[in-house]
């Protein structure tokens, strides 16, 4: 709804208004029997300048009440006068009513369009806030957590004895689990907040992804793309792979295969992680993007319970859908739907292959997590 808010506009309706109305006022004086028109196009001029602007409570009735009186008397002259019947003066309750009714819908509608404003403003101060502090936190922690593993590291380079050599050791593993949690708790909270939407290469960012985790991680990877080149966020795409590969990662063993695919279907980047590990539970498939929810097989592979969390923000904060499909035993497969935004081309370059490992699957735990 167009509402016009400074003081000179609406000075420039009013004006044009009263060049409108008082011409008509003056033809229901002075041509008596052919009020109805002028009539009505005073009040429909009213009723259309009262949408177009936010008017005081004093400056709204009186000009209510002075429309009344003025096409009312003429109304009312005419029928004590015999050239109209006095039936025709139910118009100016009938009118007055209309208005009144129009004249509360009005306020009441911006009223609403305020709030929703004041909401909307709010919360975006909230959300700077809360992107300010996390920044602050995630700086301060990860500061200490730096010092802590750099202290850390001398002792463990300088133990002479093999339990302070031990003892270092879990030290370092409990700060680097800490490190990533903290990386892990930024990037959730972070995801919510509006990012640009740049041309992405989805075949880049998935080589880069699985280059990074296949140069440290004994498995059989493979990895293709068509997809082409899709409007979102590069950091938060990868920052979603990451988290699906280190789950599989975590769930697979030296032998298993973990493939990374994307694909165009019916205007959708199409994003599948596919392994051949352990699988999830029936009864925990319903809960898997819970916040903190860590499978029930996971033992000692358990993380933070962050990561498919911080997946499906990042997805359904594009309009996507999350799906994910597990037999226990078997592995499991995560597809993300992502819609295009705009379509463009496939890029040239050939996507990569890598030989895998043919796994056949048993008929499959189904659970969908949709926008």
């Amino acid at each position: 709804m167009l509402v016009i808010g400074s003081s000179r506009a609406k000075a420039l309706l009013a004006t044009g208004w009263l060049c409108f109305a008082v011409p008509n006022a003056a033809l229901m004086f002075l041509l008596p029997g052919e009020e109805t028109i002028p009539y009505h196009l005073i009040w429909a001029s009213f009723a259309f300048l009262y949408g177009l602007a936010r008017w005081s409570p004093a400056t709204t009735w009186l000009t209510f009440s002075a429309i009344t009186v003025v096409t009312g008397v003429p109304l009312i002259k005419d029928a004590a006068r015999g050239i109209i019947g006095w039936e025709e003066c139910a118009e100016i309750l009938l009118m007055a009513v209309i208005a009144s009714m129009l004249i509360w819908h009005v306020n009441r509608h911006q009223a609403a369009q305020l709030r929703i404003a004041e909401l909307r403003e709010s919360e975006s101060v909230r959300a700077r806030n809360r992107e300010l502090a996390t920044r602050f936190g995630s700086h301060e922690l990860r500061t200490r957590l730096t010092i802590a593993r750099g202290f850390t590291d001398l002792i463990h380079d300088g133990a002479t004895d093999e339990r302070t050599e031990r003892d270092a050791q879990l030290v370092l593993s409990e700060l680097d689990k800490a490190s990533v949690l903290a990386t892990n708790l930024m990037t959730l909270v972070r995801v919510d907040a509006t990012s640009p939407l740049q041309p992405v290469d989805v075949a880049a960012v998935i080589e880069a992804v699985v280059l990074r985790w296949e140069t440290g991680v004994a498995r059989e990877w493979a990895e293709s793309c068509t997809a082409g080149t899709i409007l979102a966020d590069a950091e938060r795409l990868e920052a979603a792979l990451d988290c699906l590969i280190e789950n599989a990662v975590k769930f697979t063993g030296p032998g298993d295969s973990i493939s990374v695919d994307a694909w165009s279907e019916d205007h959708q980047v199409i994003i599948s992680v596919e392994d051949s590990g352990a699988g999830i539970p029936p009864e925990d498939l319903a809960h898997v993007t819970d916040l903190f929810h860590i499978s029930t097989n996971a033992g000692e592979r358990a993380g933070s319970g962050l990561g498919l969390t911080i997946v499906r923000a990042v997805v359904e904060a594009w309009r996507g859908t999350l799906h994910v499909a597990s037999s226990l035993g078997s592995g499991t497969r995560v597809t993300i739907r992502i819609p295009h935004g705009r379509r463009t081309a496939p890029p040239r370059h050939e996507p990569i292959e890598r030989p895998t490992l043919q796994v056949v699957r048993t008929p499959q735990v189904l659970s969908n997590v949709e926008n």
